[in-house]
């Protein structure tokens, strides 16, 4: 008989702690729909004052109920203290970026991405007399992954020369990257200078440093949907 006691006691207060987890869960429930109501509120507050006030140009504008993706953080780093994955792809833009056809700038670029699938793809980029049919390498790359199916990419990479310092992409091309990016993933820049033989592909020292960045810090207010 003091068994079954107990093990009543047992169910009991397992009903009990079941119980207590399911008033926890309503009440944290009915708290978001309580704060919802609240930005709700404030945000038709804040609308009407700007209507009556007749919507003055130059108003800052409070992004406190704007939608804030993770952002991945910005550091430079030697080359090699970075992981072999992102090496890889910096190796795959060095190589790339000897094919580039820049009779007009002389300023060869070559570029990486990795999708999620695991591909690697590379490009140049390719000058035009007309100057806007040209396309950079970011894109280059890019659209020879898209057009294999590949639309969701993990991290990227960058590689040019410059005396005054790292060469990030061009506004079109991180709108572009920002398509095909439903997260923030990183993109490793590097300061390679040009082979000075021809024919020569120079290797990035291990001690060069390398800028770290992402899409979403070099494009923070893209023209785009957050998921």
């Amino acid at each position: 008989m003091s068994d079954k006691r107990q093990l009543l006691k047992k169910y009991m207060k397992c009903l009990d702690e079941m119980k207590s987890e399911l008033k926890r869960r309503q009440l944290k429930k009915t708290l978001k729909t309580h704060i919802k109501a609240l930005n709700d509120l404030e945000c038709e507050l804040k609308r009407r004052e700007g209507k009556h006030t007749g919507g003055k140009r130059g108003r800052v504008c409070d992004s406190s109920n704007l939608p804030h993706p993770q952002i991945l953080e910005e550091y430079t780093t030697p080359y090699c203290r970075l992981r072999e994955e992102a090496r890889e792809l910096l190796e795959a833009a060095v190589v790339a970026r000897k094919e580039a056809y820049v009779p007009y700038s002389k300023f060869p670029v070559g570029a990486s991405f990795r999708s999620k699938c695991g591909y690697v793809y590379s490009g140049c980029n390719i000058e035009n007399v007309a100057f806007t049919p040209g396309c950079c390498a970011e894109r280059t790359a890019l659209a020879k992954g898209v057009s294999e199916g590949q639309l969701t990419y993990t991290a990227g990479a960058v590689v040019a020369y410059h005396p005054k310092g790292f060469t990030t992409p061009c506004g079109v091309c991180r709108q572009f990257l920002r398509e095909f990016a439903c997260r923030d993933f990183p993109i490793y820049i590097a300061n390679a200078p040009c082979p000075d033989r021809e024919g020569a592909i120079p290797a990035i020292r291990d001690e060069d440093e390398v800028l770290v960045t992402s899409v979403y810090r070099l494009l923070p207010h893209s023209f785009n949907t957050f998921e």
